[in-house]
């Protein structure tokens, strides 16, 4: 069993082992190997103890050793029996009538190309709220060529999103999901392949799968991860901020180590000074490199394996493939952090623009987006597997928007020396992450201010600050009715 498992660590490496257990059925076979494990356990303790004398403290130490020679197999069933139920839930889709009721118990995995995308979205379901807004949107893509990982976050406020049917979905890109769930006769394949056609569409992108974790599960993982490393660039004070116990947030410049309290603040503040609903993306795209170094690191995931399998299947749902697993697995063990590229829009940069004067909205504080230049956006963030990518904003000695189309392949292998994108001058050193023993500011709430009427026009254009002019309010927007238009 031993050489069996070198072999295959060495075939496939310690992760990819791993990820090949996640498919249909594997978990489920090694759980009842490891129960018929324990009968031999205890068999083998009788066979080395016969002919001993019977005495009671004998007799004890015998029932001992068969406990401890037992209590490993039954250990290691009940974690892959939770795994296995995990796995079946995580991996149901959204269609199912019930977690871990996935129609395909052997999936085929499809041709993987030169670029797998994903589409991970953070659904705000925390409380007494029942929605299913996608507030948190990231398109995560990974060049299998050049091994380049490209991220963008997708402001939840852009309308008039083109669905790649030809329509276009007029109210906030938020509310598709819910709307698509509730109108399976316009929506047939269902609210996932939805919302990614027409993300895929608006920046000229396949998107392969969908991945969906609810708010209270990632701030449980965060926890049974044994938190996050991250670089806090400039001090943040909310006292708005008001989730759980907290009455108001302080995140103090530096290199902390987040639980899921103060990790969860940090993705989702957005009134602060400096914050807004288009850095926060940025945040977020933080936060899930940092939760891959952490897993990357171990940590105490094997302490808290059970809570952590139990959060995952609670809270986390997506149709990828199992079958792709290992493969996937494979890349993200040995992804080069060095080739991150991201892209952060925000309301004036050229791409995105707040609505003006003479715009009503029914839907309330809304952002429109620059067709043509979405698709440069796309194309540059997304080129020619093996190509370089660009981020977003312009960094210092990089092309313009439009301009990159040249392919740059990447030198070989053998080269001593790749590209890589610009370092952040602001980026502070590595190092060392000392723990953030709390982060609750205490604050009194501040003086509440009605909002005005969402479907007024607004008096002005936004100025410099836009973020902090026309923000739309914290609970999720409405769901509307589906208002598909031809696209014009």
């Amino acid at each position: 069993m031993a050489l069996l498992l070198l072999l295959g660590v060495a075939s496939n490496g310690l992760v990819g082992l791993a990820a090949s257990f996640a498919t249909a059925g594997r978990l489920a076979l090694l759980t009842l190997l490891l129960l018929l494990m324990i009968p031999w356990r205890v068999a083998v303790v009788l066979d080395a103890a016969r002919g001993a004398d019977r005495r009671a403290a004998v007799s004890l130490v015998i029932v001992a050793a068969m406990v401890l020679a037992a209590a490993p197999h039954a250990g290691a069933a009940l974690i892959t029996s939770r795994a296995s139920s995990t796995v079946d839930d995580i991996f149901s889709g959204f269609e199912s009538p019930s977690p871990g009721a996935s129609s395909e118990s052997t999936p085929t995995p499809p041709p993987l190309g030169d670029r797998f995308t994903m589409l991970l979205v953070g659904a705000d379901a925390m409380g007494a709220r029942t929605s299913f807004n996608t507030d948190s949107m990231i398109i995560a893509s990974w060049d299998r060529v050049g091994g380049w990982v490209s991220t963008i976050s997708i402001p939840r406020d852009i309308v008039n999103v083109p669905l790649g049917n030809g329509d276009v979905w007029e109210p906030k890109i938020n509310s598709l999901w819910p709307a698509a769930q509730r109108n399976s006769s316009l929506f047939p394949d269902g609210p996932a392949v939805a919302l990614r056609t027409a993300l895929g569409a608006m920046f000229g992108v396949q998107i392969d799968a969908t991945a969906v974790i609810v708010i209270p599960t990632f701030r449980t993982l965060i926890d049974d991860i044994g938190g996050v490393d991250v670089q806090i660039k400039r001090t943040i004070v909310d006292a708005s901020y008001r989730t759980g116990d907290f009455k108001g947030v302080r995140l103090p410049k530096g290199n902390w180590h987040l639980d899921g309290d103060c990790a969860l603040a940090y993705a989702r503040i957005r009134r602060a000074p400096g914050t807004d609903d288009f850095n926060r993306g940025g945040r977020q795209q933080e936060l899930l490199l940092a939760i891959r170094n952490q897993l990357a690191a171990s940590g105490n995931i094997l302490g808290n394996g059970l809570a952590l399998l139990s959060a995952l299947g609670d809270g986390v749902r997506t149709d990828l493939n199992q079958a792709l697993l290992p493969t996937l697995a494979e890349g993200a063990e040995g992804f080069d952090t060095k080739k991150i590229v991201s892209a952060q829009m925000r309301a004036g940069d050229g791409i995105l623009r707040y609505r003006r004067a003479d715009e009503p909205s029914p839907y309330g504080s809304v952002v429109f987006f620059n067709a043509k230049r979405a698709l440069q956006l796309g194309a540059r963030l997304f080129p020619a597997p093996g190509t370089r990518p660009y981020g977003w904003p312009v960094a210092k000695g990089e092309p313009e928007l439009g301009e990159e189309s040249l392919p740059q392949p990447l030198p070989s292998a053998s080269a001593s020396i790749a590209p890589t994108p610009t370092p952040s001058p602001s980026m502070l050193p590595q190092g060392p992450y000392q723990p953030l023993v709390s982060c609750n500011a205490n604050l009194p709430a501040p003086v509440y201010t009605p909002e005005p009427d969402p479907t007024a026009p607004p008096s002005e254009e936004p100025s410099a600050s836009p973020g902090e002019s026309a923000l739309p309010s914290e609970s999720p927007s409405a769901s509307p009715s589906p208002t598909v238009s031809p696209s014009p």
